[in-house]
């Protein structure tokens, strides 16, 4: 996965290698954007696990 910033050298999300997938995260959420050979796209929302410290 490549890290992709914005203007103000923040991360933003990560692309993978194909330009296939995109991985979106804040806080416990990850979004994951995947295209589809007809050109659509498919979005899955996540909750990660949080360890506790």
């Amino acid at each position: 996965m490549k890290p992709i910033v914005d203007l103000n050298k923040k991360r933003v999300c990560d692309v993978s290698a194909d330009g296939k997938v995109v991985e979106i995260q804040r806080k416990d959420c990850v979004t994951r954007i995947t295209a589809n050979p007809d050109g659509t796209l498919n979005i899955i929302h996540e909750r990660t696990e949080t360890q506790p410290a």
